[in-house]
């Protein structure tokens, strides 16, 4: 399977767009000749699954931030642009919503399966409000990337079904037919079990090529990537379901939630060594709090310890050195390993990957712990002093990477143990801790004594698979 070229450089696309650049969005692409306009108007269960994200597009946050939209896959993601089509389409129907960020990253032909390690390295760290997955692969490694999703964040997640490729001639007109990039039926079932809101996209065109007497191929822009046309298409059969529907199909509170602070008059003058506790059940929590001039410090607590020591740690985004071997038509992003996991006794560090041979042969060197251990691409390996892992599974085009090839990855503590309320007037959200265990958690401010504390909330986040 073959997703085509990509046409991203460097990292990553960052796209912060707001209602100036919605006239960007509407740049003039036109239907096949014959066709009139494709409509998408929401019906009465689309945005069932989205609760939160409907939530927060009507009230916006306090304090303000910008909701923030990613998307992960292959050149078909890619295609469907940087986000302009859809947001204008949301921001249509949700006036004052905040400030809309959408973020992608997209790789040649990167299925499912590899874009686990980027939902995992980039997506989850980034605690985004909706993901939205439009790419292709077995059913078994989409449910892998939801799975994470839902245990780790509270986003909701949008999964459509493919346009049609030239590929799929064999199964035309039927939508729900297995084909070379997707199992409709079976994708279906899984976002029904997770709580999806799944987008019949396919259906939605197919109906509309049959309608208008077009061929199956009428969208494409070549064998396989959609034209810019389809492209709108399929960004308003997404932009329909962010909608508010007749029912919901979660009650938003069991996701997020907010609980208003409680101090005493020790700890908001700032008293040396007076706390505040709450209890909270989740594996996230954020502080809401006030800053001032002469804002005071305190220690935080979770579970009865620093939370500067707590054992929770993400593993940053595995960035390929830019002058690695080239292999075209992948960009180095796409040789390397997707995935890493983490094993035990962690310690904070940065992390190189060199390889020492054509053959797969590689060292692992920490930048406190040193040396840890010499592996190959093609076998399972575990560090030395068992921090580190790394599944040959999802290490892609490992056969094409060279002697002096290096990658790098970050290991850092997801949780603070410090927060000042001292600076600038005016209100900040600190994000303390993510990555707990998803259960009951006991967290302690304790002052320092050296000015007020003007704390006002803490938002709590559980997400729905523990």
């Amino acid at each position: 399977m073959n997703g085509g070229t990509v046409v991203v450089l460097g990292l990553m696309l960052v796209v912060a767009l707001s209602q100036a650049a919605d006239a960007g969005a509407r740049r003039e692409v036109k239907p096949p000749e014959g066709a009139p306009e494709y409509q998408a108007p929401p019906r009465p269960t689309d945005g069932a699954n989205l609760a939160l994200t409907v939530e927060k597009l009507e009230k916006g946050f306090d304090p303000d931030r910008p909701f923030l939209i990613w998307a992960i896959g292959s050149s078909f993601t890619n295609f469907l642009g940087n986000g302009d089509t859809l947001v204008a389409a949301i921001r249509e129907r949700f006036p004052k919503a905040p400030k809309i960020v959408y973020r992608k990253m997209v790789g040649n032909s990167t299925s499912y399966h590899f874009t686990r390690g980027w939902a995992r390295h980039l997506v989850i760290p980034d605690q985004p409000d909706l993901v939205l997955i439009y790419n292709f692969g077995k059913t078994e490694d989409l449910e892998q990337v939801v799975a994470d999703l839902r245990r780790h964040t509270t986003a909701d997640i949008l999964v459509p079904t493919l346009h049609w490729c030239r590929p799929h001639a064999k199964v035309w007109p039927d939508p729900d037919a297995t084909n070379s990039h997707q199992d409709p039926k079976a994708m279906r079932a899984m976002c029904a079990r997770y709580g999806v809101e799944f987008v019949e996209s396919r259906r939605e065109i197919t109906r509309y090529l049959l309608d208008h007497k077009l061929p199956f191929d009428a969208l494409l822009h070549d064998a396989v990537h959609q034209s810019p046309y389809c492209a709108r298409m399929i960004n308003l059969n997404i932009a329909r379901h962010v909608h508010r529907p007749e029912q919901f199909a979660y009650d938003p509170r069991t996701r997020e939630r907010r609980i208003e602070a409680k101090l005493s008059e020790a700890i908001a003058a700032g008293k040396k060594g007076a706390a505040t506790t709450i209890k909270f059940t989740g594996n996230r929590i954020d502080l809401i709090g006030r800053k001032v001039p002469n804002g005071g410090t305190a220690r935080v607590l979770i579970d009865g310890k620093p939370a500067d020591r707590a054992p929770v740690f993400t593993v940053t985004y595995v960035k390929p050195n830019p002058k690695n071997a080239p292999a075209p038509p992948n960009p180095p992003r796409d040789r390397a390993p997707h995935l890493i996991e983490l094993g035990d006794h962690v310690v904070p560090q940065s992390w190189t990957i060199a390889m020492t041979s054509d053959k797969g042969d590689y060292k692992l060197v920490g930048s406190v712990t040193g040396p840890d251990g010499k592996g190959n691409a093609f076998k399972p390996f575990a560090s030395t002093s068992g921090q580190i892992r790394i599944d040959p599974a999802y290490w892609r085009g490992a056969k094409t990477n060279r002697t002096g090839d290096t990658f790098t990855f970050g290991v850092v503590r997801s949780a603070v143990g410090t927060v000042t309320f001292k600076g600038e007037p005016g209100p900040f959200r600190l994000r303390l801790a993510q990555n707990l265990p998803n259960q009951a958690h006991t967290l302690t401010l304790v002052a320092a004594g050296d000015g007020p504390i003007t704390l006002d909330a803490f938002d709590v986040f559980e997400p729905p698979l523990k």
